[in-house]
């Protein structure tokens, strides 16, 4: 799941990805239910893999109130 999340992430580096969309995406086919609090913790899981510091990221931004996107030098300016 968190490899699929990061996917999203990478297939849409210069975009905001709202919560609303990435639970679309991570929809499992057979059905399995994600929901907004397991969202959070597939993010918290990914930045505790990529991070340097995932209590204070910058590869995997959150847009409070929206959702999340690519930062940092991973997105070509």
């Amino acid at each position: 799941m968190e490899y699929r999340l990061l996917l999203v992430f990478i297939n849409n580096p210069e975009s905001i990805v709202t919560r609303d969309r990435l639970l679309d995406e991570l929809w499992d086919v057979a059905g399995e239910f994600v929901n907004n609090n397991t969202l959070t913790v597939y993010i918290k899981r990914l930045r505790e893999k990529i991070e340097d510091n995932p209590a204070d990221p910058h590869i995997i931004l959150t847009v409070w109130g929206i959702g999340y996107r690519l930062g940092g030098s991973y997105v070509s300016q």
